[in-house]
C-alpha cells in the first residue's frame, strides 16, 4: 500500500521533490524539499516568476506579474498583482490557498516591488506560509 502525502511529509528520511532554482547540494544531485509545505513554495514561486510561454511544451504555464509590474504604478497595481496570482494558482496550483496578498515597493528605489504572499495547502490547512518575492525578478535573482 502507498503512503499518504501526509506519512511521508513526517517522515525525516524521505524527499517530497525539487527545490528551485535547480541546484546541486551536498547529499544530491538537486536540492530537494523536506515536505509538502516546503515544495508548494517552491512551486508557488516558479509559477509566479515564470512567464507564459516559457516553459517549454507548456507555453500556457506561469503568470503574467512581471509584466504587470512594468504598468502604470498606481493605486490599481496591487489589485491587479493580487488578481494575476490569484488567476494563477486557481488554474496551475488549485491545492493552495492564498490567503493574502501584500505589494510593497523598495524604500531606495521605488521600481522594485516585492509581494509577500501567505498561503496554506489543502494538505495542511492549518499552517500558514509565507513568501516574499521581488517581482521585478531577473535570471540572476531568485
Amino acid at each position: 500500500m502507498s503512503e499518504s502525502a501526509k506519512e511521508i511529509d513526517l517522515d525525516p528520511r524521505k524527499y517530497v521533490g525539487l527545490s528551485f532554482p535547480l541546484r546541486a547540494d551536498s547529499n544530491n544531485d538537486f536540492a530537494l524539499t523536506k515536505n509538502s509545505l516546503q515544495q508548494s513554495s517552491h512551486n508557488l514561486k516558479n509559477l509566479l516568476l515564470t512567464h507564459p510561454g516559457e516553459r517549454l511544451n507548456q507555453p500556457e504555464f506561469g503568470s503574467t506579474l512581471r509584466a504587470i509590474c512594468f504598468e502604470q504604478n498606481d493605486s490599481n497595481l496591487p489589485s491587479k498583482i493580487e488578481e494575476e496570482i490569484r488567476r494563477s494558482v486557481a488554474k496551475w496550483l488549485p491545492y493552495i490557498n492564498i490567503q493574502e496578498v501584500n505589494t510593497s515597493t523598495d524604500a531606495v528605489d521605488v521600481a522594485k516591488i516585492f509581494v509577500t504572499l501567505k498561503f496554506s495547502t489543502v494538505l495542511n490547512a492549518d499552517s500558514l506560509e509565507s513568501i516574499t518575492l521581488n517581482a521585478n525578478y531577473s535570471a540572476t535573482t531568485y
